[in-house]
């Protein structure tokens, strides 16, 4: 989900089409701090997306260098275990209180 999340973020696409890839990854995410910091950003995006001056209409662009603090935030959150390597099921666990077996 992180990875996907990035490329989502990286790739050239107007707001509206980056609305609708988020929207995605946010109903297929179980991570609950991802799905806030997507819809910290989707609500972001609607607002510019509906601003009278734009009508609709934008140019595509990609979200990654944004400088906006909920895309920034969303990008840190995501990378960290694109990093190292953790993927969801593991973030998840683990905040539930799972640990990774010790080697004995």
């Amino acid at each position: 989900m992180y990875q996907e999340t990035i490329n989502s973020l990286k790739s050239i696409e107007t707001t509206a089409t980056h609305i609708k890839k988020l929207g995605v990854i946010l109903n297929k995410t179980e991570d609950s701090k991802l799905k806030t910091l997507i819809q910290n950003t989707l609500t972001l995006l609607q607002k510019a997306h509906a601003n009278p001056n734009v009508k609709g209409k934008s140019t595509p662009g990609n979200l990654y260098n944004a400088t906006q603090p909920p895309i920034k935030a969303l990008i840190q959150y995501c990378e960290q275990f694109i990093e190292i390597k953790k993927p969801e099921w593991q973030v998840l666990a683990e905040r539930n209180g799972w640990t990774p077996p010790t080697a004995e």
